[in-house]
């Protein structure tokens, strides 16, 4: 007759990445393990047996832990828009998987967009965000950047459109 209980763990997450580390460290550890995927956005461990908790699954859940904080920290490093990849860390911007060159001030603006995605950029606002400086005059300048991000993005994807001209307010990204 077998004394020790079978611990089930039943792990709830879209990441498969964080999905499967989290079930092999719990494996390892002898449990049983079932998961499911739920569209929503974050992780949920949970020990769905009766009775104390051997420390094995502390220190496995402990861990786990760590790794789904190391997940999302990296994972908020990324910036994402229909089919365009924006690195944080690395400055580097992928349209379907493809490297982007862009100039400093075109990753700059591109930047600012996809960190707030819904919001109307008033070519002010992206200067003093882009340049750092103050905004002193109506030129061309933030015009011609724009256009050179848009052609770029264009010759990545002709099938997409991703900056909007919203006419005597600025600019956002296409719906």
């Amino acid at each position: 007759m077998n004394t020790n209980p079978t611990y089930k763990v039943f792990i709830i997450e879209d990441d498969g990445c964080m999905t499967e580390s989290i079930e092999a460290l719990l494996s390892k550890a002898g449990y049983v393990i079932n998961y499911a995927s739920t569209g929503l956005d974050g992780a949920r461990v949970e020990l769905l047996c009766p009775g104390e908790k051997p420390e094995a699954v502390d220190s496995a859940l402990e861990s786990a832990e760590r790794d789904i904080r190391h997940c999302r920290k990296n994972k908020d490093r990324i910036l994402t828009y229909k089919d365009i990849e924006l690195n944080l860390d690395s400055r580097e911007v992928t349209v379907r998987g493809e490297m982007l060159e862009l100039t400093s001030i075109e990753y700059g603006i591109l930047e600012l967009m996809l960190k707030s995605p819904s919001k109307v950029f008033s070519k002010m606002n992206i200067f003093e965000a882009v340049w750092g400086e103050t905004y002193f005059s109506e030129d061309n300048t933030i015009n011609v950047h724009m256009s050179n991000l848009r052609s770029k993005l264009k010759r990545a994807n002709s099938e997409q459109n991703y900056i909007q001209t919203v006419w005597g307010q600025g600019y956002r990204l296409a719906a």
